[in-house]
Order: structure tokens, then sequence, then C-alpha cells
């Protein structure tokens, strides 16, 4: 069962996601707040998963992604907002959330998305993803530091292709997808596919 935690100030949609995810056999909620400093108050409660809203009482929830990483490290940040916009999305991923979901999503399909995370997903919505993919249009040209391969499953991982997927796609074994991973994060000095999400948008700039 993952646990979760949800940072949504519209009192209505809170108690909306709380219910439903309470009454899935996949998920747990550790808190359910309307702002970040309340998020922080129970910072002894250290969810696998946060779901994030843009618009916050205290200001914008992604120019606060750093202050929740310093509180729940270990916690995977997923934006979940009413807000479609490109440069917000590419915002999220730089600042270091792993995935960007819309509020007008079926909740079935925000909770599998955030479920597959565990094998290698970045969840977003199809219209988010737009975002992402509209700036992969041009190849990389890092021939001196990346092998052809890794290239390949560099562009995949920043579609939000999870790691089994990308094994089947490029024809390789889950085990050499993991390798391949373990390669480009020595070589970007690196630890998470966040991050290497946030260099591959920022060289498309």
């Amino acid at each position: 069962m993952k646990e979760i935690a949800l940072i949504e100030d519209d009192h209505v949609l809170r108690n909306s996601y709380l219910k439903y995810f309470n009454l899935t056999n996949a998920f747990s909620v550790l808190f359910c707040v309307n702002d970040i400093p309340d998020a922080i108050e129970v910072n002894h409660l250290q969810p696998q998963i946060i779901l994030l809203d843009i618009n916050l009482p205290s200001g914008s929830g992604i120019d606060q992604i750093g202050i929740l990483n310093q509180h729940f490290p270990n916690s995977k940040i997923v934006i979940l907002s009413s807000l479609e916009n490109p440069a917000l999305t590419r915002k999220a991923l730089e600042a270091g959330a792993v995935g960007f979901l819309l509020k007008s999503s079926s909740l079935a399909y925000i909770a599998e998305s955030i479920s597959k995370l565990d094998d290698g997903g970045s969840p977003f919505s199809p219209g988010t993803m737009s975002h992402v993919l509209q700036h992969n249009d041009e190849p990389i040209e890092e021939p001196g530091e990346f092998t052809k391969r890794e290239l390949e499953l560099i562009k995949l991982i920043s579609e939000g292709v999870a790691n089994k997927t990308a094994a089947d796609k490029l024809n390789v074994t889950y085990f050499t997808i993991n390798q391949h991973l373990k390669n480009i994060y020595k070589k970007l000095n690196i630890n998470s596919k966040s991050e290497l999400i946030s260099w591959y948008l920022n060289r498309r700039k």
C-alpha cells in the first residue's frame, strides 16, 4: 500500500480526493492539508508520494518544491493542478516534481498514474505529456558523452515511459535498462529520474 499526502486548498476537492483514496486498497492518506506550512507541521509523517496543487495560500506550489524536499526528502512530488500550461509543466519538472497531472483527469486515472511510479513511470495527464514531448522534438547531441542507446533511453524516460516499457521498446532486458540508467546518472552526476528529466528539458532551451 502506497502512503500518500495531499496539499490542496480547495476543501471540496481535498475531501473528494481523501474519500476516494481511502476507499482504495492501494493507498493510505497520511495527511491531507490546506497549504505547505500545514504539511511541514506534520513532517514526522513521511509519505511516499505528495500530490501538490500549484495555487496555494502561501504562493506557488512549484516555487516551494525545494522547501518540501527539505522536509520530505524521500517523497516523490507530483503536481495535481487545473492549470494546463507548457511553461508550468517544464518549470515543475525542473524544480524536482516527478509528474504533472491535471485535475480534469479522472480519479481512477490519477490513482493509476501514481501507482506506476515504482515501475519507473512518470505520471502525466495526456495534455501535460504533450508539453514535454513538444520539447523533445530535436535529438540531443552528446555523441562523446552518451551512447546511441543511452540517448534513446533518455528520450523515453523524459516522455514518462516506465522502465519495463522502455525495455520492450528498445528490445532489451529490464536489467539492461537499469544498467543504462546507472551509467547515465553517473555521467551526469545525478541520482533520480526527475533530475534526468530536468537536465533533458534544460537542453531543449
